[in-house]
């Protein structure tokens, strides 16, 4: 009954209808007072507050009900528009802003659609279109990330889309031309041989014009399939390059020698030094573990967040946000919007964490608060924590891909909340936790896996969203900011009096934690000879701000950004900043970027 109404939303079906489509050709004499039974236990599920005629969402309305739903409140509409708009950008050449649409899109998957209802007839127009959509959307976002140079992360997922669907030959293709681009000539053709194969003996048919003229692209090594066959992979090539700097780098670590060694801006002939100044956002290199710009900004910038078309950076000094245009690497326009210890951008809006008292920033906006700035330009705010003057940093944000919602923790009122980002509306609070970070993990089938520290408790708490509980406590010392995948969780520990020192007590020096989700344990910790600050994942790798603190004061010196391998759980890479600080890091659009402040 649901599914019939939602999949006809805003429009009136009539009771017949839904009679046929129920029962079929024999429905039972009292069909229609079991419609009605069905439609009463559909709104005390869907409005429980509502009385007698004060329902909305399911409306009688002659001949039959009508749900009454708002645009984009449902996922499949949320889903095509997001799909459209990837797919628009793909066309216009943004291949950064058109995976991210894409990606979105598709998270928003939780199995297939309408499962449950696969062998009801009325179904059936819904689920192959849908299907194919999302079909469509994935075979986009492949050709998203094979714009941006992920052909081999893309090879794994192809074969397995290839063998479920053999005869799509835009997937071939794009098999076809990852594998070129990784180097695999021979594999590639094979997969054309096994394309032409399955379609000869399942439809009698030769391969489209498309995929013919790809293998014939592939046997000439044309350059326009964007690799050149014969040439040795370039990752053997950058670690020739690379792994020198490494080591001279950690060797001199801290000295003027290493900064002029790892920092520098252009190619490996171009040796000019880039010096990080304060107030501004280093740009680093992953392919060559080097600073290659820096940009000005406002104020004592602190947090990073970005979209598929902007890096955002909360300038805390001065209450504003400053865009950037990632492709320019330039400074688009600074606002005035908040004291921002966190940010979250996408889906055409930026969620800010508010820090420091109301009056410092142009709305008013205080601590224990959190705000949206729309597309439009309209700013909501939602209260999370206490209306007093708490830590500047007691709110804290996070969301996954899918667009769905925001997660906001407060220290204050040792709350995390689960924030819709259409309705504004809190769908879930867990009580007893004061995040000192907060990071989200999504899963198509399982909804929200969200980690928090809880620095004065010595915990990371693990929280289910469909349990609407922690479901695990996992002992860390003073933990605080956070970064999660499917495959671990890594958490950034602080020594206690913040020195930044190393020091051999268990649990007291700073460190790197990596946890287990399979397990929900620690498995291992990573020592640093700085402080760390903020983490983010990105490009196979973990990235690590951290300065050297001096006093209790917040001096600092030595501004670092480390690179960590998930794989062996070492540092492969020491970056210097040749400043005093460094705070906020995330990796996007094909770079990383680091918030550069002055020492307080």
């Amino acid at each position: 009954m649901l599914a019939l109404l939602l999949l006809h939303a805003n429009k009136v079906v009539s009771t017949d209808r839904l009679i046929d489509e129920l029962w079929g050709d024999s429905p039972p004499e009292s069909a229609a007072n079991m419609l009605q039974g069905y439609v009463s236990h559909l709104r005390k599920a869907l409005e429980p507050a509502g009385g007698r005629g004060e329902h909305k969402l399911i409306v009688s309305r002659p001949p039959g009900y009508v749900l009454q739903i708002r645009p984009d409140q449902l996922d499949a509409e949320r889903f095509e528009r997001l799909a459209r708009e990837g797919s628009q950008f793909l066309d216009d050449g943004d291949a950064d802003a058109a995976a991210e649409r894409l990606g979105a899109a598709l998270a928003l998957w939780r199995g297939g659609a309408l499962d449950d209802l696969a062998y009801e007839p009325f179904a059936h127009t819904s689920i192959e279109r849908l299907e194919d959509l999302r079909l469509k959307t994935l075979e986009d976002r492949i050709d998203a990330d094979l714009a941006l140079g992920r052909h081999d992360a893309l090879v794994g997922e192809l074969h397995e889309l290839v063998d479920e669907h053999p005869l799509r030959e835009r997937l071939r293709a794009q098999l076809m031309l990852a594998l070129y681009r990784c180097y695999r000539q021979a594999e590639a053709l094979e997969v054309y041989r096994g394309g032409r194969r399955a379609l000869h003996e399942e439809l009698g048919i030769e391969p489209g014009p498309a995929l013919r003229e790809l293998e014939q692209a592939i046997l000439r090594q044309e350059p326009t399939l964007g690799a050149a066959a014969a040439a040795p992979p370039p990752v053997i090539r950058r670690a020739r390059r690379r792994w020198p700097l490494m080591a001279t780098g950690i060797a001199l670590a801290g000295s003027a020698t290493a900064a002029a060694v790892l920092v520098t801006r252009g190619s490996s002939t171009n040796l000019e030094p880039v010096a990080v100044k304060p107030h501004s956002v280093a740009v680093i290199d992953p392919a060559r573990n080097r600073v290659v710009a820096d940009i000005p900004t406002g104020n004592y910038p602190v947090a990073l967040a970005a979209d598929g078309t902007y890096v955002y950076i909360s300038n805390f000094g001065g209450g504003t946000v400053s865009r950037l245009l990632p492709k320019q690497r330039k400074l688009d326009e600074t606002f005035g919007l908040s004291r921002a210890s966190d940010m979250v951008a996408g889906n055409g809006q930026l969620w800010v964490a508010n820090g420091g008292a109301p009056g410092h920033t142009p709305f008013g906006l205080g601590s224990g608060t959190v705000a949206v700035l729309n597309s439009g330009f309209a700013v909501k705010s939602f209260r999370v924590g206490p209306d007093i003057n708490g830590s500047e940093e007691q709110t804290t944000l996070a969301a996954d891909d899918s667009g769905y919602s925001v997660w906001a923790g407060s220290q204050d009122s040792r709350t995390v909340r689960q924030i819709d980002r259409t309705t504004g509306r809190t769908l879930i609070t867990i009580h007893r936790i004061a995040p000192g970070g907060l990071a989200v993990v999504g899963n198509s089938s399982a909804g929200d896996t969200v980690w928090a520290s809880d620095p004065n408790a010595n915990l990371v708490a693990r929280i289910d969203e469909h349990a609407r509980r922690i479901v695990a406590r996992i002992r860390i010392s003073n933990p605080t900011r956070l970064a999660a995948d499917e495959r671990a969780v890594w958490v950034v520990a602080r020594d206690r009096n913040g020195s930044g020192e190393w020091r051999p007590t268990r649990g007291t020096h700073p460190a790197i934690w990596r946890i287990d989700p399979k397990t929900d344990k620690p498995v291992e910790q990573i020592p640093l000879p700085l402080t760390p600050m903020r983490i983010a994942l990105g490009d196979g790798s973990v990235w690590v701000t951290a300065q050297r603190v001096l006093s209790q004061q917040g001096d600092t010196i030595d501004a670092t950004i480390f690179r960590i391998d998930p794989a062996t759980n070492r540092i492969v890479a020491r970056i210097p900043l040749r400043t005093r600080a460094v705070d906020g890091i995330i990796v996007s659009h094909g770079l990383v970027w680091a918030a550069v402040p002055a020492s307080q």
